[in-house]
C-alpha cells in the first residue's frame, strides 16, 4: 500500500473493499493473485513444479515452454524460455523483474497457451513494427540513434519511462539465450526502487513483443490496498489516471474499515483534503529522451 501519500492511505485504511482502475497498467505494480500469469499455461495443461519455498516452475507437456516463478531468485521473478526441442537451450526468453504489472506477464502466457492449444508456430523474429503501433497510438515518441544502434521509445508525460531496441547486443549465444539478457528489446519503468524491468531476446516473436506493450497501455484494475507509491506518484504528475470503481460494501468490509480507523493515528488536517486525479491535455511538444541505460 501506498505510504508516501496519507490521502490515499486512508482511504485504503477507511474503504479497503474499495477497487481502482489506473490506466495504463505499466504503473499499477504487482499483484498477490500470481496464478493470473500461470493459470493460462496450467489450463493448456502444462505441469507444475513447486520446491516448497515458493519458487515454481511450469513446463508444457510437450517440454517447448517453461515459466519460472521465482520470488527468491532476485530481482528477475518472472524468466519466460521457449525451446525447439526440450533439452536444447531456448530459442527465446523474457525476463520481468519483481514489480511488473500482472497484466503484462499474463498477456505473455496467454499468448503462448493460445500457441500450444492451437498449434501456432512458438518462433518468429522481432522484425517489423507491430509492437510499436500502440506506442505510437498513446503519444509516445521513438527516437533512432544511428550511432548507438538504438531506437528508444519514451514516455510522453515521463521521459524515464522508456523502451529500448538494442540492435547491437550481440553476446554469446549460448549465454544471452539462456539467461534472456542479451536485452535486445528492454523496458525500464519509473527507475531501479519502485519500478520494474523486462528484458527480451533477439528471436522473442514480435507479436509477443505487441502483446506486451499492448498490456502496458490498457488499464488494470486493483484493490486501494495493493496501490504502490508508483501509480499515485504517476497520477499526480499526469502520466496516469486513477478512477474509484463504484462498489457497496459487505458487512464484513464494514467491520474491518471500523477496526482499522480505531486503531489509526490523530487524524490530520489532510484528512479532509479533496483530490482529483486526471492526465492533463497532452504537451505539443514530446519529451526528450534519454539514452538507454548502461548494462
Amino acid at each position: 500500500m501506498t505510504t508516501a501519500n496519507p490521502l490515499w492511505a486512508k482511504r485504503a485504511r477507511d474503504r479497503p473493499w474499495q477497487q481502482v482502475r489506473i490506466t495504463p497498467a505499466l504503473y499499477a505494480g504487482p499483484t498477490p493473485d500470481t496464478e493470473r500469469a500461470i493459470r493460462p499455461l496450467t489450463d493448456a495443461g502444462a505441469v507444475r513444479l513447486d520446491d516448497g519455498r515458493g519458487n515454481q516452475l511450469i513446463i508444457s507437456t510437450d517440454g517447448r515452454v517453461r515459466l519460472g516463478f521465482e520470488p527468491e531468485g532476485g530481482d528477475v521473478v518472472w524468466k519466460v524460455a521457449v525451446h525447439e526441442r526440450p533439452f536444447l537451450p531456448p530459442l527465446w526468453t523474457v525476463s520481468l523483474t519483481e514489480n511488473t504489472p500482472i497484466e503484462v506477464v499474463e498477456a505473455i502466457t496467454t499468448d503462448l497457451a493460445d500457441r500450444l492449444r492451437t498449434g501456432r508456430r512458438l518462433t518468429g523474429g522481432a522484425a517489423d513494427d507491430e509492437w510499436r503501433t500502440p506506442l505510437h497510438a498513446h503519444g509516445w515518441t521513438l527516437t533512432w540513434d544511428a550511432a548507438a544502434g538504438t531506437e528508444t521509445a519514451c514516455s510522453e508525460y515521463s521521459p524515464q519511462d522508456r523502451i529500448v531496441l538494442n540492435t547491437q547486443a550481440v553476446l554469446d549465444p549460448e549465454e544471452w539465450e539462456e539467461a534472456g539478457q542479451d536485452a535486445f528489446w528492454t523496458i525500464y519503468i519509473a527507475g531501479e526502487f519502485d519500478g520494474w524491468a523486462a528484458a527480451a531476446s533477439i528471436e522473442t516473436p514480435d507479436q509477443i513483443l505487441h502483446t506486451m506493450v499492448n498490456a502496458m497501455l490498457a488499464p488494470a484494475i486493483r484493490d486501494i490496498g495493493d496501490l504502490g507509491d508508483l501509480a499515485v506518484g504517476a497520477a499526480v504528475i499526469g502520466a496516469a489516471e486513477l478512477t474509484e470503481i463504484p462498489s457497496s460494501p459487505t458487512p464484513l468490509d464494514v467491520h474491518r474499515a471500523q477496526a482499522a480507523r480505531a486503531t489509526s493515528p490523530t487524524r490530520t488536517a489532510a484528512d479532509s483534503t479533496r483530490i482529483v486525479f486526471s492526465a492533463p491535455a497532452p504537451s505539443p511538444r514530446p519529451a526528450a529522451g534519454p539514452g538507454p541505460r548502461s548494462r
